[in-house]
């Protein structure tokens, strides 16, 4: 598998797999990362991180979680390496996309809420409506 990003040489999906691996050399080896991964050989997440070959999207899921990332926006990563923006555009037409700010704000919730799925209460509505200024919100959205 061929790297067919353009002028730029590495993929953005590629630049985002070195940079990441980088950003937990400190706590993960790369070869902990293949195995966490369920790779036998760290010689493909190398591969992966040069753009000499692609992600597989069996593995985004797996990939998100021993990089410690959501696995969305590395799936939609996954589906450009390619340039094919014909398949992004599919997907996000078909989920939506969200913002950094959104991300961090959903990351904060399954952190604080140790990873559980928390109904939204009558409370938790309240305090949104007071940080975000009741923005949008109406009576039908309680």
């Amino acid at each position: 598998m061929t790297n067919t990003s353009g002028k730029s040489g590495k993929s953005e999906i590629a630049k985002f797999l070195d940079k990441r691996i980088h950003e937990l050399s400190h706590r993960k080896s790369q070869r902990d990362i293949a195995r966490e991964i369920g790779f036998t050989n760290d010689n493909v997440v190398s591969m992966m991180k040069s753009g000499r070959t692609k992600v597989p999207l069996d593995r985004v899921v797996s990939i998100a979680k021993a990089l410690e990332v959501e696995p969305r926006p590395l799936f939609v990563l996954a589906l450009t390496q390619d340039g094919n923006e014909n398949d992004r555009a599919a997907f996000q037409e078909m989920v939506g996309e969200f913002t950094e700010n959104e991300l961090e704000i959903i990351a904060a919730i399954r952190k604080f809420s140790n990873g559980t799925d928390p109904k939204l209460s009558v409370t938790s509505k309240k305090i949104l409506r007071a940080l975000f200024g009741g923005a949008g919100g109406t009576k039908a959205a309680e």
